[in-house]
Formats: structure tokens, C-alpha cells, sequence
């Protein structure tokens, strides 16, 4: 898999100084996760500093940004530089997604994690897990297109395929195999600037999800605008979001007008 970390959304933890450990939140949601957070530090560190911990983020929640994750991830990094430990990277990301797999019942993978935990764009495998660092090419114009009214938890569909794949679906078998393999075809186009390849290998995986589950009419709309205006487009989650790719900087203003014409939020990576 190849993620690129949004680093014009983001996830911030403030910590300190208490006479024990306490938890401020701004809604109950967030005080659970990042309590299951504190616990989870706890079990792997075999301590949890005496410090008032909350959490504030810019990603919009369940429109697959990764919202939760981030929360997570930087909460985490907070409670180890007080403590002054430094988390490496797969170890950051495991115990994150523990936190929210083992602790909160909610399905999800690695991939996300891994890119939050590394903090720079890469190309990922998971058996075993490893990671390579990716440099972008200058002439790669990405963008992020969402929903904003529409947030749903991507936990869910994770949920089904999980099942579905456990189960030797051998759909689901056949498209994640094919998966893979765009993922390693987008690998070796960024590597070489190879914008068509990398577009069509966004294409391409996206087409793939859409024959293994039912994609909403919101979903698919995020899709069709951005390619209409000649974009290669892919869902960046499962909860409502896309990215895309341009081959062009001057088509960036029409894409933007033309998502924030439907009601979607839409932001240029730079």
C-alpha cells in the first residue's frame, strides 16, 4: 500500500504537569479513546505520568482522513516525550492500532497508523510489517475531496470484508491480490515521476473496491466530478473522502469549484 500523510490536517495532544493522571475532553467520545490510549501506554510502558492529557484535531471525523488514529498516535507521542521515550515507528503504530482494535472494538488495519507514525509519505507491506520511505515528485498535484455532512465509521465496512475475507470469499481474495498489486505499480510510478502510470494504478484500485462492496451515491459522486475533469481519483478511506490526482495545476481552480459546487469540501496538498 502507498499513503501520503496530510500534514494540512492534523492532530495535536496537550500535556501537563498534575498531581495524577487525568483525562479533559471535550465530548465523551474523546475521553474514551483517549483514556483507552492512556491505558494501553501504561501496559506497554509499565508507567503513566502524573499529567492532565487532552486532545484537539482539524481532520474531519469518519470521512476516512483517519481522524481517530491521528488522536491516537498523538496522544501517545505526548505521554512518551514527557516521560522522554521516542516511540519507533512500527512500534508507534501497533500500539495505536491496539488501542483501537483491542480497546474499543473498532476494525481496522495498520496502513493508516504506519504513515501517522512515520509522518512522511510511504509504501508499506504487512507480513511481515516494513515500510519504505517515498520522495514525491515535483510535478505529482494531489487534492482531497469529502464529504462533509455524510461522516460514517469506516469500522463497518472494514468489519464485512474482514469477515468476507476470513471466510475465502474468493472475490474479496481475487481483489486484494490485484490491490497489491497497483499498490506496488503506484510505488514504482512515483519513483520513476511516472504520472499516467500512478493515475491509472488510482483508477484502477478504486474500480477494484467498487466490485468487491456497494459504493453510496455520495461516495461515487466524489469519484465522477474529479474524473470528469480529467483527475485520476481513489477513496483516501472508507468513510467518504477521495484523492485525486491532476496532471495539470491550472485544472486545480475548476476541480475546487466544481466539488465545492456539490455541497464537498476540497483541499490541494502541497
Amino acid at each position: 500500500m502507498v499513503a501520503i500523510p496530510l500534514h494540512d490536517l492534523s492532530a495535536m495532544a496537550s500535556i501537563s504537569e498534575n498531581d495524577r493522571f487525568l483525562v479533559r475532553a471535550s465530548n465523551v467520545q474523546l475521553a474514551h479513546l483517549l483514556q483507552a490510549t492512556a491505558d494501553a501506554f501504561t501496559e506497554a510502558r509499565s508507567e503513566l505520568p502524573s499529567v492532565t492529557m487532552s486532545a484537539s484535531t482539524s481532520i474531519p471525523r469518519s470521512v476516512g482522513l483517519a481522524g481517530s488514529s491521528a488522536l491516537v498516535i498523538a496522544a501517545l507521542r505526548g505521554l512518551a516525550a514527557w516521560i522522554g521515550y521516542r516511540w519507533e515507528p512500527i512500534e508507534l503504530a501497533e500500539l495505536a492500532l491496539s488501542v483501537e482494535r483491542d480497546r474499543l472494538g473498532i476494525e481496522a488495519g495498520l496502513q493508516d497508523r504506519l504513515v501517522q507514525a512515520v509522518g512522511k509519505p510511504v509504501s508499506m507491506t504487512f507480513d511481515p510489517v516494513s515500510y519504505h520511505e517515498l520522495v514525491l515528485p515535483n510535478t505529482m498535484t494531489l487534492f482531497v475531496a469529502w464529504n462533509p455532512h455524510g461522516a460514517q465509521p469506516s469500522d463497518t465496512l472494514h468489519r464485512s470484508l474482514r469477515r468476507r475475507f476470513d471466510g475465502g470469499d474468493p472475490q474479496v481474495e481475487s481483489a486484494m491480490r490485484e490491490l497489491v498489486a497497483q499498490a506496488t505499480r503506484a510505488r514504482k510510478a512515483i519513483e520513476l515521476g511516472d504520472m499516467l502510470m500512478l493515475g491509472d494504478a488510482m483508477d484502477r484500485s478504486f474500480d477494484l473496491r467498487a466490485s468487491i462492496t456497494e459504493i453510496d451515491s455520495t461516495q461515487q459522486m466524489l469519484i465522477d466530478l474529479g474524473r470528469a475533469a480529467g483527475a485520476a481519483v481513489n477513496s483516501a478511506g472508507s468513510g467518504g473522502s477521495v484523492v485525486g490526482l491532476t496532471s495539470q495545476v491550472d485544472d486545480v481552480p475548476a476541480l475546487q469549484s466544481s466539488y465545492e459546487q456539490h455541497g464537498f469540501e476540497f483541499l490541494l496538498l502541497e
